[in-house]
């Protein structure tokens, strides 16, 4: 009888979590005006801004993690998508995964497809504040550098990683968990730390593991 008393109280939560991950959460990115492809799949509420005449797309069965147990690795916050400017774009390929992660364009950010952002990354095409300390006397954030970010089909970005204004990522290549990413990554090539810098490569790294 213990089972079916825990089944009774988990029973509203569990119908919660269903009402907002397969209805509210498509539903109220779409009434925002966000493109979605097919079979696109939400655990939890994410946080997005769009200016007006900005755009964020979707592609087909894109999964994204907001709720905190929706990841092992455990979830600080929502995913944030935010298109902050009229020309602002965001596009996420088909069967890409972001986990809280945290994802803001001025210009453009462009994620391949099945792309896998770790928990807490940030992936940001500008530094939101002028480095001139007499600018942001003027206006905090007018006139911040920016320049867009494209991450290519199949790389991943470790938990609490930052790729930064005007990074390429290639194809297949590994973000180290919380590498700061200031310059192009190679494909298939693996980099960590601060600044990120090469550690190795993807095929290498491949050849010391058990395929099952």
């Amino acid at each position: 009888m213990r089972w079916l008393a825990i089944r009774v109280v988990r029973a509203p939560r569990i119908l919660g979590r269903l009402v907002v991950d397969r209805i509210a959460a498509p539903l109220w990115l779409r009434l925002l005006g966000v493109r979605m492809g097919r079979r696109c799949r939400f655990h939890g509420l994410p946080i997005v801004t769009m200016a007006p005449t900005a755009a964020i797309t979707l592609g087909d069965d894109v999964l994204i993690n907001s709720r905190a147990d929706s990841n092992e690795a455990g979830i600080a916050h929502p995913t944030i998508l935010a298109a902050v400017e009229a020309d602002s774009r965001i596009v996420i390929g088909d069967g890409a995964g972001l986990s809280g992660a945290s994802i803001v364009a001025r210009e453009q950010v462009s994620i391949g497809r099945r792309v896998l952002i770790g928990a807490g990354a940030c992936v940001w095409d500008t530094d939101f504040h002028p480095s001139d300390a007499a600018q942001r006397r003027i206006h905090p954030t007018r006139h911040a550098a920016r320049a867009p970010v494209r991450i290519d089909d199949e790389a991943f970005v470790g938990a609490r990683a930052l790729v930064l204004k005007g990074v390429t990522v290639g194809a297949r290549a590994v973000i180290g968990a919380g590498a700061v990413v200031t310059k192009d990554v190679g494909a298939d090539t693996i980099v960590g730390g601060n600044p990120a810098r090469v550690i190795g490569t993807v095929h290498a790294h491949a050849e010391g593991e058990l395929v099952t």
